[in-house]
């Protein structure tokens, strides 16, 4: 990973101050220009300056931008969506014909362990921060961030977390020391395993928990620490903590369900969300060949209109469920993509603000955790209190099952990123329609090909990494 850390390094010695709101123009950087990366973060405004910095990396397009919520869900269609776009990168994933030159396996890897280098570094800067609040913050953010990131990259360059089992299967390098130089860099990484990808994880958010404060406009807080970690054992099937953590965030966070589902993701940092991307007009993750607007939108001259919404997922709302009316499943007008066919309302808008974590899935969570330890009454009023949101039917005693509630969170999260993930941790097979001569089929969820190669380029700079099965 030579270039990456370095590059890395290289620009948070520049102070990135691209921050989530703070800047109208996109930062144009030459890693050439830097200053030396030892010295870049020498007082408390610059170690603040980074943080803000590491905040905008995660908005980049190859992070949580586009690829980190497109990808998991092009890959696991599962009779709900179609990707009718050209890109060869995303088609690959599609067709489960992915290699090792993949492009976005690259860049996802790449700027995921730059912002993850981001964080070391400011860890490692604290020292120089004296007021004693900002140290505490400082520090916890950098450990969200750093966990968030391993958490999606051992989700996908990994097999799925086995609930007790030894989980010694290849997970991705875990790095904790700050990378500033080429000498540094130049040091041969190699995979740990899942078990120990997800103990620092786990680690790090604990730590992010007891550090962050409660309240830190449009950053994270105490509770999107907790609210992360509910999400990370729910992926674990430990359901015993997520239903605690879900609990928590929902009953103390001062959190409340948006009036709409569609207001989520027309405002701004709702009263809903615990992490939102930060986006303008100005500055987004793309406009052209990249952004979520860009990939599923079709409004007249806008987006590619890459992704349809296929009328089987559309027709699991009900008659009066708002989540399959026009604000959130329209008729695309675009004209890259034929007129008439369904497409997602939740990404409209280049500039629009990217919800990660939100309160309506603290209800899911909970509800599911629930339904499992056996406490029906409990689940139903969850799973209850996110329908009647929308207008849809309240479910009944009767009717509620893991496969209602399972069907909920794809209902209320479709779109954001779980779905190629809520099929692993379920061991849910990916159902492939017919299509023309081919008759309908399953992919198991364990397939070698539903785990993203390790990049090429990082096995020939580091031989040390084992490449997955089947690449």
């Amino acid at each position: 990973m030579k270039t990456i850390f370095f590059r890395s390094a290289a620009l948070l010695a520049l102070g990135l101050s691209l921050g989530l709101s703070s800047c109208d123009d996109k930062l144009d950087i030459d890693p050439s220009q830097s200053i030396d990366a030892t010295t870049a973060l020498a007082n408390e405004a610059n170690v603040g300056s980074a943080v803000v910095g590491m905040y905008a990396q995660l908005g980049g397009p190859t992070l949580y931008g586009t690829d980190l919520i497109l990808v998991p869900e092009i890959a696991a269609a599962d009779n709900y969506i179609q990707f009718q776009g050209s890109f060869a990168n995303y088609r690959q994933f599609v067709l489960r014909t992915t290699n090792s030159s993949n492009s976005t396996a690259e860049t996802t890897w790449r700027d995921a362990y730059e912002a993850i280098n981001t964080a070391n570094i400011i860890i490692d800067a604290l020292p120089v921060v004296t007021t004693p609040e900002l140290k505490s913050q400082y520090e916890g953010e950098a450990r969200f961030v750093r966990a968030m990131l391993y958490f999606e990259l051992v989700r996908l360059y990994g097999k799925q977390y086995e609930p007790g089992g030894a989980n010694a299967q290849l997970g991705v390098p875990i790095n904790l020391i700050p990378v500033k130089t080429l000498q540094q860099a130049s040091a041969t990484q190699q995979r740990a395993t899942v078990a120990q990808v997800y103990t620092q994880v786990v680690a790090d958010l604990t730590s992010a928990i007891a550090l962050l404060p409660e309240e830190n406009p449009t950053r994270a807080t105490t509770f999107t620490a907790k609210a992360l970690l509910a999400r990370v054992y729910l992926q674990q099937s430990n359901f015993a903590q997520a239903r605690i953590l879900a609990d928590d965030v929902i009953r103390n966070s001062g959190k409340t369900l948006a009036p709409t589902l569609s207001s989520v993701f027309t405002g701004r940092n709702t009263s809903e969300t615990l992490l939102e991307i930060q986006q303008n007009d100005q500055n987004n993750a793309g406009t052209a060949n990249a952004g979520l607007a860009t990939l599923f939108s079709s409004i007249g001259q806008q987006g590619r209109g890459d992704v349809r919404v296929l009328a089987a997922f559309a027709n699991l709302y009900g008659a009066n469920d708002a989540r399959g009316t026009a604000s959130l499943l329209y008729e695309g007008t675009g004209t890259n993509r034929a007129a008439g066919q369904l497409r997602t309302g939740k990404w409209i808008a280049f500039g629009q603000n990217i919800p990660l974590i939100r309160l309506a899935e603290m209800y899911l969570i909970r509800a599911e955790a629930a339904f499992r330890a056996g406490d029906i009454p409990a689940a139903l009023v969850d799973i209850n209190r996110v329908r009647t949101r929308s207008g849809a039917t309240p479910l009944t005693a009767p009717v509620l099952s893991l496969a209602t509630i399972l069907r909920e969170r794809q209902l209320e999260l479709a779109f954001e990123g779980f779905r190629l993930h809520d099929l692993k941790r379920t061991g849910t097979n990916i159902f492939v329609p017919a299509a023309g001569s081919s008759p309908a089929s399953e992919v198991p969820i364990t397939s070698d090909r539903l785990v993203l190669p390790i990049p090429l380029r990082e096995i020939n700079v580091s031989p040390g990494l084992i490449q997955n099965p089947g690449y």
